[in-house]
């Protein structure tokens, strides 16, 4: 509340009233930011999205390791329950592609038929056009029923299933899955800064693609996110 105090002006009979010491000022009609001050401003909140920003590219990438390593899980799941029905493992190559494993594994991944269709659970969500073909980034250990011409072998022929790959990511290009020391190694370290070519053979015709990680799994169902991929590993008999 304004104190008002009556003023006799100087030379003239009227009294007129004055602001006392505890009067409130009003504002005045300036600006409320100079150039400077916004620049100043803008520049702060720059820094600021320079530092965020590569942390939430680096949570985004880690969400979708985890929805690709969860793909892994329910194809192992199959995997599983097609072994029990049939005592054998999928097929990883098949040159009629009726019996391939990305077929033979359907009707254990909700669909009602083997014929070939668009399935979430074969694609990983880093894969922006879903691997060369469409429908697959994954892929089966040459060494497990890697053709039809061999006898076929299941879970209880494998030895150490814990350090036995059954499948990994690749660019989609092959139904089956190599090392990396073999001349159509074609994992695909799509995670953790990596790209969406296989590192050494792929039919995109690029080379020495950028290499992060790489999810697979294993025999006994685990997943292990892999930067490299040994020769030991695809191995069934050691």
């Amino acid at each position: 509340m304004e104190s008002v105090v009556l003023h006799r002006s100087r030379g003239f009979g009227r009294l007129r009233p004055v602001q006392g010491r505890g009067a409130a000022r009003r504002p005045s009609g300036g600006p409320a930011f100079t150039l400077i001050e916004l620049l100043v401003v803008i520049a702060i909140i720059s820094i600021l999205a320079s530092m965020l920003l590569p942390s939430l590219s680096v949570a985004k990438d880690k969400g979708r390791s985890a929805f690709c390593a969860n793909n892994l899980r329910q194809l192992m799941l199959a995997t599983v329950m097609y072994d029990d029905d049939h005592k054998v493992l999928p097929i990883g190559w098949d040159p009629a592609y009726s019996s391939i494993w990305y077929r033979t594994l359907q009707p254990y991944l909700g669909r009602t038929t083997s014929k070939l269709s668009t399935n979430r659970v074969f694609l990983c969500p880093s894969s922006p056009r879903g691997g060369f073909w469409g429908f697959v980034t994954y892929a089966q250990n040459h060494r497990i029923n890697g053709g039809t011409s061999q006898p076929l072998i299941g879970m209880r022929h494998v030895p150490r299933p814990a350090r036995t790959l059954m499948f990994a990511e690749t660019d989609g290009w092959d139904a089956c899955v190599y090392p990396d020391t073999n001349a159509n190694a074609n994992v695909c370290y799509r995670h953790s800064g990596g790209s969406e070519y296989s590192t050494v053979f792929n039919y995109y015709n690029v080379k020495n693609a950028k290499r992060g990680k790489a999810n697979a799994a294993f025999l006994d169902s685990h997943i292990e996110s892999l930067r490299s991929a040994p020769t030991n590993i695809f191995s069934v008999t050691q």
